[in-house]
């Protein structure tokens, strides 16, 4: 049973080893100008599937559930870590050249086998100043791709150059996170030190073996991952008892199934592995329908830079960080598939694309989720959110579950269900920021002053003493500005957010854009570029977040200058957007600001 489930896929890996081994030595020769590039043989260690522990594969379930099949296919799970192939492939190896902090790095594509050249980062092949080596795997195809090429040591190393799906465009890797500007490429992991740990399905590392590439159940994050280990269903199944030797994390309780989610979307560590997430030969204890705090130390405590100051997680990817926090988990029973479903339903008639953007179902869609459970305010949703029943200001999410988690260059919700509330910006403590609320999320254009009024006025909320500027100023403002960067990055997406442009107006807001558009964090400048295009009257403005340091402060100095030129309506022309009764910037304010910008490194791990 195990051959006739894993034999082939192995066979299909053993047969691209050799062939790609042929082309490394077919293509063996040092350039004649220039410096020497070294194209010799290298050995690949491609993560092998292997069946172990009562893996078995995900081939093992094709020819009962083909539907759960299917829809899994079409999931971004399916995509999370493949071969490198024409069909896996999203990024153009176009013999372009490329150039990161004074280096050079350049992509091709030869005989459908693509080949990145570039500097020798990691030490390969004694001293050599540049190399030249396959790429044979992919991580990611919904928002980034990043790939992976074999060192002389036979690890996979990442190209600190990756591809932005939804920008269509070539990105140095350090520039897709929030991460301290010219962080050094070569720190960036190995596959088995720690990406295989979540990017794959029961990963094996043998570190203390370099000799062995890790071994997984799939390359995929597959049926086994959600279901455990499968031999024994197999198994029954073949004996007329598909009932026994699998887990459905739907019948579990609420916490051992959203548990199942937390083994990847959680801030955690694996026990033994000395902080540094690395796993062994016999990888992570954990089965579906396991407790999840005996195999991963779950951190919870904002002793880390993922969590905001109030001890709400602040990356993407972390979603059941947030929600064991929540008063719906820990005193109700909501858990993850409350909201999202694995396999798209029968009477869900989405496009399979749409679905997979976020697997929600479509009650999660609607404020139904959470009136089933809040059944007075459903009787009359106005009263409790005192806007009107039909507006964004009475979805449930988006007071109770605002963007304020950031990661892959967009800002994602909260999953720790709250209650709006207004924190002075000042109650920072180390290197952790003040979290931003759902009302100023929302309302741009007004002060955290006007926010507390209106939840003292609504809810009895006791306001808090907030100094001047954040009492008058608006504080999408003040955190576009003075925020630390992944303020600034998080800001920067909610300008481009239809809801929030819909609440607070669009016509005043280029200018506080453009005070990002040189930001010495690349993915700030990504994301205020990419909210430039959605202003109106600006979708042709020319900007490059990766242009030289001159470049990108004559674009901030553009954007301004065509914002002055512009007619200004009367209803922008209020001192809490910094805009005085003639339409002119308070640009002396905005420059007393920037002085006081909160520098302090961060590094938003994702």
């Amino acid at each position: 049973m195990h051959a006739s489930s894993s034999t082939p896929f192995r066979s299909a890996l053993l047969i691209f080893a050799l062939v790609l081994g042929a082309v490394l030595l077919a293509c063996a020769w040092s350039a004649a100008d220039g410096p020497k590039v070294t194209r010799h043989a290298v050995k690949v260690d491609l993560p092998q599937p292997v069946a172990a522990d009562g893996y078995v594969g995900s081939k093992s379930c094709l020819e009962c559930h083909a539907s759960q099949c299917q829809s899994w296919d079409a999931s971004h799970h399916r995509r999370m870590t493949q071969l490198a192939d024409p069909q896996s492939v999203l990024a153009p190896f176009d013999g372009r050249t490329m150039s990161l902090y004074g280096q050079e790095y350049c992509v091709s594509e030869r005989e459908e086998q693509y080949w990145v050249e570039m500097p020798n980062l990691y030490g390969d092949t004694a001293a050599e100043p540049r190399i030249e080596r396959p790429i044979v795997m992919t991580t990611g195809s919904h928002n980034e791709q990043v790939y992976w090429f074999p060192s002389d040591g036979g690890s996979l190393r990442m190209f600190p150059w990756a591809y932005q799906v939804r920008a269509a465009k070539w990105m140095p890797v350090d520039a897709i996170f929030v991460t301290p500007p010219k962080d050094a490429v070569a720190k960036r992991p190995t596959w088995d030190h720690r990406c295989v740990q979540c990017h794959t399905t029961h990963p094996r590392s043998h570190k203390f073996d370099l000799s062995r590439p890790a071994e997984v159940a799939d390359l995929a994050i597959s049926c086994e991952a959600c279901h455990g280990p499968g031999e024994a269903h197999v198994v029954a199944a073949k004996a007329g008892n598909g009932a026994v030797g699998i887990v459905n994390p739907a019948n579990l309780t609420h916490r051992r199934s959203s548990e199942v989610c937390g083994q990847c979307h959680s801030v955690h560590t694996t026990f033994g592995d000395d902080q540094a997430h690395q796993l062994d030969a016999a990888g992570c204890s954990f089965r579906p329908g396991d407790d999840l705090s005996e195999a991963k130390k779950l951190l919870t405590d904002g002793s880390v830079e993922q969590f905001w100051a109030d001890g709400m997680v602040r990356v993407s990817g972390r979603e059941y960080t947030g929600l064991r926090e929540s008063k719906c988990y820990q005193q109700g029973e909501i858990s993850c598939v409350t909201c999202h479903q694995m396999h798209q339903t029968a009477d869900d008639h989405r496009p399979a694309a749409e679905w997979a953007n976020d697997q929600l179902g479509p009650e999660a869609l609607t404020n139904q989720t959470c009136t089933q459970c809040h059944a007075k305010i459903a009787d009359d949703v106005p009263a409790h959110t005192h806007h009107a029943a039909n507006s964004s200001g009475s979805q449930c999410v988006n007071c109770h579950m605002p963007h304020t988690a950031f990661g892959l260059l967009k800002a994602s919700r909260s999953h720790w269900i709250d209650s709006p509330r207004v924190t002075p910006m000042s109650q920072s403590i180390d290197w952790n920021s003040t979290r931003p609320n759902a009302c100023n999320l929302c309302h741009l254009d007004k002060s955290l002053g006007w926010s507390a009024e209106h939840l003292e006025t609504w809810f009895n909320q006791e306001p808090p003493q907030l100094p001047e500027d954040e009492q008058q100023v608006a504080a999408s403002i003040l955190w576009m500005i003075r925020g630390d960067a992944g303020q600034r990055a998080l800001l920067a997406w909610h300008y481009r957010w239809p809801t929030a442009q819909e609440a607070s107006g669009t016509a005043w807001m280029a200018p506080f854009v453009a005070q990002l558009l040189d930001d010495p964090y690349a993915a700030v400048r990504f994301v205020a570029g990419r909210t430039v295009e959605q202003l109106p009257g600006y979708a042709d403005f020319a900007y490059d977040s990766l242009a030289s340091e001159a470049a990108l402060q004559e674009r901030a100095a553009a954007l301004l200058r065509q914002w002055n030129e512009a007619a200004k309506p009367e209803s922008i022309r209020r001192a809490e957007l910094l805009i005085n009764a003639e339409g002119k910037l308070d640009e002396d304010q905005i420059e007393l600001l920037r002085l006081f910008r909160d520098e302090r490194p961060v590094n938003l791990a994702e």
